[in-house]
């Protein structure tokens, strides 16, 4: 019996013991927590401020490429844009697009010349800049916007038309010292009417791939 009563005794005791040694514990790390935390408040204070806002000016090339049913109207064509952005912080840009496709159109005999014109207000979500190796730096960029798009055949006799369009976009700009290069995708969804014959107006897709350069001014 008196084995009974010590036996248990010893591991109400050792119990405690383990349970006051896992309370110090605990209450030591919330106290290191709380440290770290105490310690760490001014440095955030202290972040560097955000830069000021800047404006971005591309002039790029690239190309129209028709997709699904507007492959049978339109011929893939080459492209010029001019791009400006004002950026109000690192991570977002509002970006302002106009666009020249020189294209054909297939629906109509003889191809004749199609020009195509853009216009496009977006915003982009850009991410932090990653390096490509010792030199190169990358920085992605996600977007989307909407606009307007004309279709005239300037030799023929025919008033042009005029679309509403919406894009969603993805690329990323390249740096190498004071020279930066945007490559950027953008997948339209817009309203297409032939120019010539009764035609209704049909949903139609097609992507554009811009590729542009820069110079940055040092210390920019």
């Amino acid at each position: 019996m008196f084995i009974n009563s010590f036996v248990i005794n010893t591991h109400s005791r050792s119990a405690r013991l383990s349970h006051q040694g896992f309370t110090r514990k605990v209450f030591a790390t919330m106290g290191a927590i709380l440290l770290l935390l105490t310690s760490t408040r001014p440095a955030a204070a202290q972040t560097p401020p955000q830069p000021p806002a800047a404006w971005e000016f591309y002039v790029s090339g690239g190309w129209l490429m028709p997709t699904g049913a507007q492959r049978a109207s339109i011929k893939t064509a080459d492209l010029t844009a001019v791009v400006v952005s004002y950026v109000p912080r690192p991570s977002f840009a509002i970006t302002g697009t106009f666009e020249w496709a020189r294209s054909h159109d297939l629906a109509i005999a003889g191809q004749p010349k199609l020009d195509i014109f853009i216009c496009d207000v977006g915003a982009e979500a850009r991410g932090s800049q990653l390096s490509l190796g010792s030199t190169w730096k990358v920085a992605p960029f996600l977007g989307a916007g909407g606009g307007a798009r004309s279709y005239n055949i300037p030799r023929l006799p025919t008033d042009p038309t005029y679309n509403l369009a919406a894009y969603g976009s993805v690329g990323g700009e390249f740096a190498i010292h004071r020279v930066h290069l945007r490559l950027e995708v953008r997948d339209y969804v817009s309203s297409f009417k032939p120019l010539a014959g009764s035609g209704k107006a049909a949903t139609r897709n097609d992507v554009v791939i811009m590729l542009g350069l820069r110079f940055v001014k040092k210390g920019a």
